[in-house]
């Protein structure tokens, strides 16, 4: 290892050494990011851990299977590896990770409906293929299948960095960490947007089975629901 290498590396175990999160706490608009970023995250969790507990049982009329929970559980911790990394300021991996929630989600959510989903590398066929199900050509599915591909179509901007606007131009790991509420709430309206899209389609195709959940946890994801869903959801009549 050169000399120049061994001073940078040195350099490099006392930023890490250094490392500390605390100071963005004092921060009010973080601590309310976070705050509301974690309350979605907590929901999707709880839905994940719950469901959990109805794999393959005939006892419900929709039956989860056990071959889609692995994709929610990764779409799920996609979110939640997204929510760490705004902890620290890296908002363009945070909304790499939202994209890639999408994908999983998906094919968990439908891979009872279209055999082959997870196959399916085209994400362009993947959106195609679910639409074109009878399930997705009616309310509320549709909207919220459409704002979901929406949502995924800016995400991609992040991917392809298509303008200006989505590069991040970062040359030293010193910027880390940190707190720039403008690009946060960027972030915040793709995540806050797509866990309340998930929780909706999950609490609505499996509801016989959210019905199941304990009380503390039904209310706990019910509360990250858009309103105009709720009350569809506890089966209340308008």
């Amino acid at each position: 290892m050169s000399r120049e290498i061994q001073i940078d590396f040195d350099a490099l175990k006392a930023f890490l050494n250094g490392y500390n999160l605390s100071h963005l706490l004092n921060d009010a608009s973080f601590n309310s990011f976070i705050s509301q970023q974690h309350k979605k995250y907590f929901a999707y969790l709880t839905f994940i851990a719950e469901i959990q507990n109805f794999i393959d049982n005939p006892d419900y009329s929709n039956i989860i299977l056990t071959t889609q929970i692995p994709f929610l559980k990764e779409s799920c911790s996609d979110t939640g590896i997204s929510f760490f990394s705004t902890f620290h300021g890296s908002y363009k991996s945070s909304k790499l990770l939202l994209r890639s929630s999408i994908e999983t989600f998906l094919k968990g959510y439908f891979l009872d409906i279209i055999a082959d989903i997870d196959k399916e590398s085209s994400i362009y066929e993947l959106f195609r293929k679910i639409k074109a199900l009878p399930y997705c050509s009616v309310e509320p599915s549709k909207s919220i299948i459409d704002l979901i591909h929406g949502k995924y179509k800016m995400l991609c901007q992040d991917v392809h960095t298509a303008t200006n606007l989505n590069m991040v131009n970062l040359s030293a790991l010193n910027y880390f960490p940190s707190f720039n509420k403008d690009e946060a709430t960027k972030v915040s309206d793709f995540s806050l947007v797509l866990i309340s899209s998930y929780l909706t389609l999950l609490s609505l195709k499996y509801n016989e089975q959210f019905h199941g959940f304990h009380y503390k946890n039904r209310k706990i994801i019910i509360n990250s629901i858009p309103r105009q869903y709720r009350l569809m959801i506890n089966n209340i009549e308008e």
